[in-house]
């Protein structure tokens, strides 16, 4: 939240709250935010680490467990318990994921697909009264450029309608922002990944030999996304430790490849 006020101010303190403001200056000035929180290069936004900000230090984990309701003994032990081996494995894995490259790459494609939902849809149509692109004619396009050039509006409009998009943001049912994310392409990639990794050993049978089995199941992807990607995770990993623990990130980008392949296809 400071990184992101921090931003804002330093973008949009050169603005006087009575000033004009055009449609492509937003644009902009809403970018140049962006960059300074997600970074300017690709290089940049894979240095930038959103882990501190998704799940607490180990150090804190007892705290946020209880404060879950999850656990209710105050002397809980330093050391976990067996019976919550498995969600410690899950953190492990989580924070792997959130640190891995593919993940920055998602992350940024999400982003997109939200500030596309807001600047060139919400903010466009509501403050600059642009139609949306399904009602501009497809015919004369020089004269629907002139027609429909947006013209600067008050600052203040557009904070307005900023505010009720942050309710809609956060409390909207059905929420359009995260509708938008969800139709990201990459994303279904990383969750076939996800989905189809070792993390189903917690709760698929083991085999004989030691090796887990994988279920193929009729996700929210579709089954032929999963059933590809569980077989190639299976050749990759099986019977060993997580592809996404340190130290096997290559197997994880190679499984990362042809999940984004297999979404390509769809």
């Amino acid at each position: 939240m400071l990184k992101v006020e921090t931003a804002v101010n330093e973008v949009f303190s050169t603005l006087s709250p009575r000033e004009d403001v055009t449609m492509q200056m937003f644009s902009e000035l809403t970018l140049e935010v962006r960059k300074r929180v997600e970074g300017v290069t690709e290089a940049d936004r894979q240095v930038t680490s959103w882990l501190e900000y998704l799940l607490p230090p180990r150090e804190q984990e007892e705290f946020v467990l209880k404060e879950s309701g999850m656990t209710t003994d105050p002397s809980t032990p330093s050391a976990a318990p067996p019976s919550i081996n498995p969600l410690r494995r899950l953190v492990d894995e989580t924070s792997d994921l959130i640190e891995s490259p593919p993940f920055s790459h998602v992350l940024t494609r999400l982003l997109d697909a939200g500030f596309s939902t807001l600047v060139d849809q919400k903010i466009a149509q509501q403050a600059f009264k642009m139609p949306a692109s399904s009602d501009v004619p497809e015919l004369d396009a020089p004269r629907v450029t002139e027609v429909f050039d947006p013209k600067p509006v008050k600052l203040p409009i557009v904070l307005a309608i900023l505010t009720r998009q942050a309710h809609s943001i956060g409390n909207g049912v059905p929420n359009e922002y995260l509708q938008a994310m969800e139709q990201v392409k990459d994303l279904e990639a990383f969750a076939a990944v996800v989905y189809s990794s070792n993390w189903e050993s917690e709760i698929s049978p083991i085999n004989g030999d030691g090796s887990a089995s994988f279920v193929q199941k009729d996700g929210p992807l579709g089954p032929e996304i999963v059933a590809a990607d569980s077989q190639t995770l299976h050749d990759i990993g099986r019977g060993q430790e997580s592809i996404v623990d340190i130290g096997s990130t290559s197997a994880f980008e190679s499984a990362w490849g042809k999940a984004v392949e297999s979404t390509e296809k769809v």
